[in-house]
């Protein structure tokens, strides 16, 4: 259809959801009639598919071409092919009603005018075409109705499922229930306290149980594994890269070697160049159940013309809406503005974020690694050494907010509760070797 009206074009997106989607459309389809649209061709569409539901008769192109005419078989390809998203359907309905609101009034006004009738006969004439739009009014307050009734059958059925939030393992941490499927969650912290340690630790203890992807733009993927060999190993990660080692810890590194070679609940990955559309693709391959994007600064805009603050925002919503599609966990290392490195607050604050706009509204829950002062910079070695240090949920959707105390040892990239007996975890088990940490 050429010169489309907005009103023609609401009609066609309505008719293109109904055919892509006939078994959720039959609700809509049967709260309308065919008055509701244009005559000519949409209005014969229209009754085509109102008579197949009401007949209780199967909803598709070729089905409603056959009814309506086979004249209209382009205008029916051309509707399915053309509607922006058949997830709204309902706002489709809304549309098509509304403009049939409109013109229905615009008529009995129109008619008035032209009646030439007494005052007492215009008022009657524009009462009832006002009875008229309480009763399409009064039918979609019922509809809103059935929908909340239906929304809330749901909520109170789904109250009896079982817990599918991601567990951690560590109950500090796990009670806040930040990893909910579908969720986003940012892990933010200034430049050396530890924020890509603690996303490791969290991807290893989620492997234990989950399908876990961790995507590195910022370093290599041997890097990233370097951490894992010595967290797992407890082997000194300065040694390891100054390649220091002993004939012990090199047999030490080949036996953790051969069990986290039975390991195949994590997919490490480095990237440059990304764009979001890459990380669908890699998120369709392998199939996660938690995914770690370190850090989403550093991916790239599809548009190479967009502005920072407009780069950012399609990132995290288009990040938001792959986790709502796939139902998964998708947890965004993010920076910090500058400002807040030269600060000496404990932790950051929503405001901090950089490009906080948009990554704070798309995210679900927002976690702060504290603030670690300069003087703690001094190189530490021995197995009981550690760093004071936690995380703040700063924002949480789903739930309470707070601090959680931690240990972090840079020198095995190793955190833990601070309440844990290093080095036995909190269950009491000998010191984390990967994968059971």
């Amino acid at each position: 259809m050429d010169k489309q009206t907005p009103q023609q074009r609401h009609q066609l997106a309505f008719l293109g959801a109904a055919l892509l989607v006939p078994d959720e459309a039959k609700v809509n389809v049967m709260r309308m009639n065919p008055a509701m649209f244009d005559e000519g061709a949409l209005r014969e569409i229209f009754t085509a598919i109102y008579q197949l539901c009401f007949e209780g008769k199967g909803i598709d192109p070729l089905t409603v071409a056959s009814r309506a005419g086979d004249q209209h078989r382009q205008l029916i390809m051309y509707a399915a092919q053309t509607c922006p998203s058949i997830s709204h359907l309902d706002d489709y309905e809304t549309l098509v009603v509304e403009d049939w609101r409109q013109r229905l009034l615009q008529e009995a006004i129109a008619a008035a005018q032209l009646s030439g009738e007494s005052s007492d006969a215009l008022c009657s004439r524009l009462r009832a075409a006002l009875n008229v739009q309480d009763a399409i009014a009064a039918q979609q307050l019922d509809s809103s109705a059935q929908e909340f009734d239906a929304v809330l059958d749901r909520t109170v059925k789904a109250l009896r499922d079982p817990d599918t939030t991601l567990k951690t393992g560590w109950a500090q941490v796990d009670e806040f229930g930040l990893l909910e499927r579908t969720n986003t969650v940012v892990l933010a912290g200034r430049p050396g306290c530890g924020k890509t340690d603690f996303a490791i630790n969290l991807a290893a203890r989620l492997s234990k149980k989950y399908r876990v992807y961790y995507l590195t733009l910022e370093e290599t993927d041997v890097k990233l594994m370097s951490r894992i060999l010595s967290k797992a190993t407890r082997i000194d990660a300065g040694r390891m890269r100054d390649k220091k080692l002993t004939t012990e810890e090199y047999g030490i590194i080949e036996h953790a070697k051969t069990a986290m070679q039975r390991h195949h609940n994590m997919v490490l990955e480095d990237g440059s160049n990304m764009t979001v559309d890459g990380i669908r693709a890699r998120l369709l391959k392998h199939k996660p159940d938690v995914a770690f994007v370190d850090h989403i600064g550093l991916i790239v805009a599809t548009d190479p013309r967009a502005k920072e603050y407009e780069r950012l925002s399609d990132i995290t919503r288009q990040l938001k809406v792959m986790a709502v599609q796939l139902g998964i966990v998708i947890v965004e290392l993010c920076q910090l503005n500058r400002q807040v490195v030269r600060g000496g607050g404990a932790y950051a604050t929503l405001a901090d974020l950089r490009g906080s706009g948009t990554i704070e509204q798309d995210a679900n829950g927002v976690i702060f690694v504290r603030n670690l002062p300069a003087e703690t910079s001094d190189t530490l070695h021995d197995t009981n050494d550690y760093r004071e240090s936690g995380i703040l949920v700063g924002k949480n959707r789903g739930g309470g907010l707070g601090e959680v105390r931690m240990q972090w040892r840079p020198q095995y990239h190793d955190w833990l509760p601070e309440r844990s007996i290093y080095p036995q975890d909190e269950g009491g088990n000998a010191g984390p070797v990967f994968p059971e940490t």
